[in-house]
């Protein structure tokens, strides 16, 4: 039986572990990079805050979901996402990046998935566009090493 507030539970951790990955991706880095990484683990841990407010509201409503039709999000996240980013920080920074952009990918992935049985869909609408804009930013960083 999946309730919302599990779904909701894996979108705390796919950002808590973002935040602990960029914070890592910061301490080893200088110049532009350290400025986006810690940029984006602050972004991330911004993220944690709603997705735990999310959590205490929903239990109020809490309701439990489809297990068949919602079962694979966690699945998702358990196979694509935290695989990557819990293997840690590589010393090459170009591999580190090109984690973070998966991440950041299936993570927005992830959530427009989410945001069809979530509440506050505007707020995770801002979350998806703030994953996005994540990526872009990687994105380029990538292209700069080039």
């Amino acid at each position: 039986m999946i309730e919302l507030e599990d779904l909701l539970g894996v979108a705390l951790k796919i950002e808590s572990s973002g935040y602990e990955f960029y914070t890592e991706l910061a301490k080893r880095s200088t110049g532009e990079s350290k400025k986006l990484f810690s940029s984006l683990a602050e972004q991330e841990k911004d993220h944690m805050k709603i997705f735990e407010k999310l959590i205490s509201s929903s239990k109020e409503k809490s309701g439990v979901l489809n297990e068949e039709t919602v079962g694979y999000l966690k699945v998702y996240a358990e196979t694509s996402i935290f695989p990557e980013i819990e293997r840690g920080v590589p010393e090459n920074m170009k591999d580190a990046l090109e984690i973070a952009l998966d991440v950041e990918k299936d993570s927005v992935i992830f959530y427009e998935e989410l945001i069809k049985y979530a509440p506050q869909t505007s707020t995770i609408q801002k979350i998806i566009e703030e994953e996005k804009r994540h990526f872009r930013d990687i994105l380029k960083m990538i292209e700069s090493l080039n």
